[in-house]
């Protein structure tokens, strides 16, 4: 074999196993890209139930989306968490919470002073319902208040109901999903919660 014909092989079989490789390569460049595209759930929770029977004493659950939005001294923060297994669809839990600006560690539910304050709704099924947040402890990171802004909440809350919740939630800033939510989907709800009972009787709206 002539050493023209030796390199003309070499380069056909370099060519060959180059182009064996490919799939691999672009496969795990588009992993790469996935995972800093953010592909891991927006927010998580553990909800503990301890009155309720069977499963749903332990709910595991996750969402793909988290919303915030400043507001005046106050932040308000919304996940909706479909039921366990799903990270998309429609919500079987809503977490919603106000918390007071630029406060590393608000205290919950206090009686007095800015505090965070919030509550959850089972949105159906036989124990369906609303049950606000009367302590706990909740830690937010993040103080810009642009449009492309995040926030990073890990929360330990218990409900009045005594359902314990346990999570993080990393949120991007949404003004609408937020307003919608306060003045169309749960109005009363955010008003009880705002002004208190005498506002208003509670509400059980849709989702």
């Amino acid at each position: 074999m002539t050493v023209y014909n030796r390199v003309v092989v070499q380069f056909v079989s370099s060519f060959r196993c180059l182009r064996s490789r490919i799939p691999a390569v672009l496969w795990g460049a588009l992993g790469l890209a996935a995972a800093a595209s953010g592909c891991a759930p927006s927010a998580t929770l553990h909800l503990i139930q301890p009155s309720l029977p069977g499963w749903q004493r332990h709910l595991r659950l996750k969402a793909e989306q988290a919303v915030w939005s400043p507001g005046d001294k106050v932040e308000r923060v919304l996940v909706e968490f479909p039921p366990p297994g799903a990270s998309t669809g429609r919500p079987l839990v809503i977490l919603y919470l106000r918390l007071p600006a630029d406060v590393e560690k608000p205290a919950v539910a206090a009686k007095a002073g800015p505090c965070a304050r919030g509550f959850f709704i089972q949105t159906r099924g036989e124990y369906a319902g609303l049950s606000g947040v009367v302590g706990g402890t909740i830690e937010v990171k993040g103080r810009s208040v642009s449009r492309g802004a995040a926030r990073k909440i890990d929360f330990d809350l218990k409900a009045e109901d005594g359902s314990l919740l346990v999570g993080r939630i990393e949120a991007r800033r949404d003004d609408w999903a937020l307003h919608q939510f306060e003045t169309r989907r749960h109005p009363v709800d955010v008003r009880m919660l705002v002004h208190g009972p005498q506002s208003a009787p509670a509400s059980r709206e849709g989702p």
